[in-house]
């Protein structure tokens, strides 16, 4: 193996190895709470979604990455590399779709009384599994160009106006399906991280009007009740800050393929290196920020310790 895919290899077995575990608690997590409670909140079902895309997307994407770095191509025919690109791509997209979806969330959940976006808090719950439907039926429809185009590496030359993932090709039919296809990406990405933008900005303008007014407060129970909203507005505003830097490295190497109808490998292994860190950093964050996944984790510990206890009293007697 050669320094680059030394490298390719370590980085995505680092990613896999955070992201999966990560995103899979996660899951767990919120599955026992709708078990045992038998409702989740609006911002707990994004979260859950958010974690489900993001364990997908490191499935299709982290794991044949992997594989790649260590020249392993074996089993990917073309319908393979067309299910593998499709749904790596589909829920990239819709990691956006969500990420930009609980933002919103937060927006409306912080919003004064006098704000119009309070009038929408009542109608959260109904229109949520709705949006989601609606963003799935988005993503997955504007990602077509990895079933009509993709297919497996066959030989080692390839094409012009082809990407190259190192497991799989898409290769397009002409140059402007390539640059059609890119381009598309780019405004339907563009459009949502600007959105998450504004979003994140209208938080931030809450949280320092909150953080005036209660200054001179010395109540700590006013403050304790406020806690809640302001660190899940800190921990969206923070999952929106790290995908804006991800997108923007991952988004000017897409900008310049298009303007290169052979891209070296090395470049797509970087842009889909910062494509995937978004959803191994997000399980990171929500894990160290989420008091319902704290809570979880932490009643584990006493259980695991009462029956370790337990087994070893039975051992004695």
């Amino acid at each position: 193996m050669d320094l680059r895919a030394i490298l390719k290899a370590m980085f995505f077995l680092i990613l896999n190895g955070v992201g999966i575990p990560g995103n899979s608690i996660i899951l767990g997590v919120f599955t026992h709470i709708a078990v045992t409670e038998s409702k989740l909140l609006p911002a707990d079902v994004l979260v859950a979604h958010l974690s489900f895309v993001n364990l997908l997307l490191t499935l299709t994407q982290g794991i044949p990455q992997t594989f790649s770095a260590f020249a392993y191509k074996g089993f990917y025919d073309t319908p393979t590399c067309q299910f593998l690109i499709f749904t790596s791509r589909v829920t990239r997209a819709l990691s956006i779709s969500v990420t930009f979806l609980l933002s919103i969330y937060q927006c409306i959940t912080i919003a004064a009384a006098s704000s119009p976006l309070s009038c929408l808090k009542p109608k959260l719950s109904e229109c949520l599994w709705p949006l989601l439907a609606f963003f799935w039926l988005l993503d997955g429809s504007t990602t077509y160009a990895s079933i009509l185009y993709g297919s497996q590496i066959q030989n080692v030359t390839i094409q012009q106006f082809a990407i190259n993932l190192g497991y799989c090709l898409v290769q397009f039919p002409s140059k402007a399906a390539y640059v059609y296809n890119g381009i598309m990406y780019l405004t339907r990405d563009l459009l949502f991280v600007i959105l998450m933008a504004a979003a994140s900005t209208y938080i931030l303008v809450i949280l320092y009007q909150h953080r005036k007014r209660v200054r001179g407060i010395r109540s700590r129970d006013r403050l304790h009740g406020t806690s809640a909203e302001t660190r899940a507005a800190k921990t969206v505003v923070t999952l929106v800050t790290l995908y804006v830097i991800f997108f923007g490295v991952d988004n000017m190497i897409w900008v310049y393929t298009l303007t290169d109808s052979q891209v070296p490998a090395l470049l797509n292994d970087v842009r889909v290196l910062f494509s995937s860190l978004y959803a191994t950093v997000c399980p990171v964050v929500v894990i160290i920020s989420n008091r319902k996944v704290n809570r979880e984790l932490q009643c584990i510990k006493p259980e695991k310790q009462v029956q370790k206890k337990n087994l070893f009293m039975k051992k004695i007697s």
